[in-house]
């Protein structure tokens, strides 16, 4: 699916601006990295900052770029090892720092990202933070969602029984 086709809510949404619910101040050092690593998500330039870096892409991840079964189009996924091991295990909620890193397209062309962080123990929807930008831009100030609990995230992800991942599957190392 090309960018064109997505859902005409997140269109509008992304055509509205920037829609930041906030960060947690507290998330400067999330243990995100599988060499221990952390990354600073406590805003969205920070955030932003880390995902362009591409330490991701040693992760885990999808073997091509597929339709997602969201919202996003066409996608490639990058998994940490704290969010695929969990995930493969059927251990939710997930630990702090599971991270996924969802890498959008409009074809074959790299358009954006998405990003979920696992911030904080447990189940509740404030301990994910959520990034996206379409539209790749190299300006880390450019995005159009951040935020913990973000409702336009939340949206879709709270009706998952995974710790709000809808990941069909996850490759096995």
């Amino acid at each position: 699916m090309s960018r064109s086709g997505l859902p005409l809510l997140l269109l509008f949404a992304a055509a509205c601006g920037t829609s930041d619910t906030g960060g947690d101040p507290g998330a400067t050092a999330v243990p995100v990295g599988n060499d221990g690593s952390t990354a600073d998500v406590s805003t969205a330039v920070a955030t932003a900052t880390y995902v362009f870096g591409g330490a991701y892409l040693d992760w885990r991840k999808e073997p091509a770029i597929h339709e997602s079964t969201g919202p996003h189009g066409d996608v490639r996924v990058y998994y940490n090892d704290k969010y695929a091991d969990a995930f493969l295990a059927g251990t939710f909620p997930m630990p702090v720092g599971a991270m996924a890193v969802k890498e959008l397209y409009d074809g074959t062309e790299l358009d954006g990202y998405a990003a979920s962080i696992k911030i904080a123990e447990g189940a509740a929807p404030e301990s994910w933070t959520w990034y996206e930008v379409i539209g790749k831009s190299d300006d880390v100030a450019d995005y159009d969602f951040f935020g913990v609990a973000h409702p336009t995230c939340e949206g879709c992800h709270s009706g998952s029984s995974k710790d709000y991942s809808l990941a069909p599957s996850i490759p096995d190392r």
